[in-house]
């Protein structure tokens, strides 16, 4: 099984657009970011997000989710995703710094193990926000920047430390999700 790798695919523009249209023609209710248990500090996270439930979007997501997840070398045990969150970073500074998305709920035995970013902007609506991995290898720390255009996906274990470098100008807009599944053993 590898930690350390990642998978980028293309979803067709025509598609993700119904889905963008779609999403945005739901009552959404825009919050700050926060991260952890409701830790604001724009220095660490300087975004915004909204909690998209809808059971047509997460089937999708899902969809996208068990297409990689097919990789010999995942193929993580799988059992639950939890709901998108739809996030905007603004020109003002947006970014999110380096953090990993693993949460474990020892009560119920199940990890966050999949990570998902769909990228919605195009690359010509913003400047900076750059997506970059950190990890170790060698004894020294490699960063990897990863170019996403619109309709990218792209899916890594949850544990993968990584970043979103700071919006210089205008705004770039994500969903980003995570599949749950059984402790590792």
């Amino acid at each position: 099984m590898s930690f350390l790798k990642y998978k980028k695919a293309k979803i067709p523009i025509d598609q993700l657009d119904q889905i963008i249209e779609y999403i945005d023609n739901l009552d959404l209710k825009w919050e700050n970011s926060g991260f952890g248990e409701n830790i604001f500090d724009k220095n660490y996270r300087l975004s915004q997000h909204v909690w998209v439930k809808d059971e047509f979007v997460k089937k999708f997501v899902g969809t996208q989710f068990e297409s990689a997840n097919s990789d010999p070398e995942w193929w993580f045990d799988l059992n639950g995703l939890e709901d998108i969150q739809y996030t905007k970073y603004d020109g003002t500074g947006g970014h999110y710094n380096w953090h990993n998305d693993e949460v474990i709920d020892s009560e119920s035995r199940v990890c966050r193990k999949l990570s998902t970013t769909i990228m919605l902007s195009n690359s010509d609506e913003y400047e900076g926000g750059e997506f970059q991995f950190r990890s170790l290898g060698r004894g020294n720390v490699e960063y990897e920047t990863i170019s996403l255009e619109k309709g990218d996906f792209l899916m890594f274990p949850s544990l993968l430390n990584h970043r979103v470098k700071p919006v210089l100008k205008g705004t770039r807009k994500v969903l980003v999700s995570w599949a749950w599944g059984p402790l590792f053993r």
